[in-house]
């Protein structure tokens, strides 16, 4: 392979039955539209929805002549694509089949591949860096022609969809067409293979995922944390997504201190800072209520003592500030309620600050700084 792929029949969009039985392994995931949700998908094709994710099928396994090897899904997240290794495609939901390599000689198993953004085409991408396009898809170049050191193991689409990045497993970067080289793990020694790439919704970065759970990132997008030290021996982290948190609701004060906070994320933890090199949690809390033009005192005791409490019945809004501590004239720690459960905080030195549950056991309760 190493050129763009004529479509073909077959392949299949929809298939039903016992196929390949299911090693419990997930090969690849997608992530919905409001990134409170997510899909996994096994080599068997097996389909497991999180969150708000809907199932679309299959609720058993494939009749499949190869594994399963990715999934994409549909803009709009009422779909996905699987993908198997012979370059089968299967469409489920509003996903709509545009061809397939099933009669193409492919010279290397594909890997994965990537919706366009009209969610009229998609990508298939081979192990040696081969793409093929179909639908609206346009093919801006591969690896074909390149000795390559390791595989391909996946890629994402730039933001306009007019270009897009492979990744190898030593974490080398190809970029094609308007996606832009913003680095790569290629120079250095990773200690496991990289399985996956995604890119940020602005295209002005990525993240790689190691089959540990370590998570590498360029360009824009933030580090807030990985699954290194956490995978399950036997086990391996094989995907990435990019999601964004739920901020609908809460005030336009509220809606501006989640933003600002937002635009802080890989911000590193710094004591007493309040941006001036990095951000304390009650720094943080204090700069993005300042953005909204609502003044708070310095510290996390007084920011508590100086907003208005939220009664434990009433449901948090994005924009809350969240206390911790032994009680609430000991608070110790803050962040600000994003939705779906999260918030954005700067937890601790040698952090940064990131997203992530605020169900700590020393959770107190909530304020409402802006109603």
């Amino acid at each position: 392979s190493g050129s763009s792929g004529s479509p073909a029949t077959s392949g299949g969009n929809s298939a039903s039955g016992t196929g390949l039985p299911s090693n419990g392994d997930d090969v690849g995931m997608a992530g919905t539209t409001d990134g409170k949700g997510y899909w996994t998908v096994d080599s068997a094709g097996d389909v497991q929805a999180f969150g708000d994710a809907v199932m679309y099928g299959p609720s058993s396994t494939l009749s499949l002549a190869k594994p399963i090897v990715g999934m994409a899904s549909t803009p709009d997240g009422l779909g996905y694509w699987l993908v198997a290794s012979d370059g089968g495609i299967f469409a489920f939901g509003d996903a709509r089949f545009y061809g397939s390599t099933g009669s193409i000689g492919l010279a290397k198993p594909i890997v994965g591949m990537a919706a366009t953004r009209s969610g009229g085409g998609y990508w298939l991408v081979a192990s040696d860096g081969g793409i093929f396009a179909f639908g609206d898809a346009r093919f801006y170049g591969s690896t074909g022609a390149i000795a390559i050191a390791k595989p391909v193991v996946g890629m994402a689409p730039s933001s306009t969809g007019a270009g897009y990045w492979m990744v190898a497993s030593d974490g080398g970067i190809f970029a094609f067409g308007d996606a832009t080289f913003y680095g790569s793990t290629g120079a250095q020694a990773i200690p496991a293979p990289v399985t996956s790439l995604a890119a940020t919704g602005d295209g002005a970065g990525y993240w790689m995922v190691g089959s540990d759970g370590s998570i590498y990132n360029f360009g824009d997008a933030y580090a807030s944390g990985s699954a290194s030290g956490h995978i399950a021996y036997g086990s391996s982290a094989v995907d990435v997504v990019a999601t964004i948190p739920d901020v609908t609701g809460g005030s336009a004060q509220a809606q501006q201190a989640v933003k600002y906070a937002l635009g802080q994320l890989g911000v590193p933890y710094l004591y007493g800072g309040t941006g001036q090199g990095g951000f304390d949690c009650s720094g943080l809390v204090m700069e993005s209520y300042l953005s909204a033009g609502v003044s708070l005192p310095r510290g996390a005791q007084d920011q508590y003592n100086a907003t208005i409490p939220v009664p434990p019945s009433v449901p948090l809004e994005p924009g809350d500030v969240l206390f911790f501590g032994t009680s609430f004239s000991a608070v110790t720690h803050d962040g600000i309620y994003v939705g779906n459960g999260e918030m954005v905080d700067a937890p601790h030195t040698g952090a940064f600050v990131r997203i992530e549950s605020y169900q700590w056991d020393d959770y107190l309760g909530a304020t409402r700084p802006a109603p």
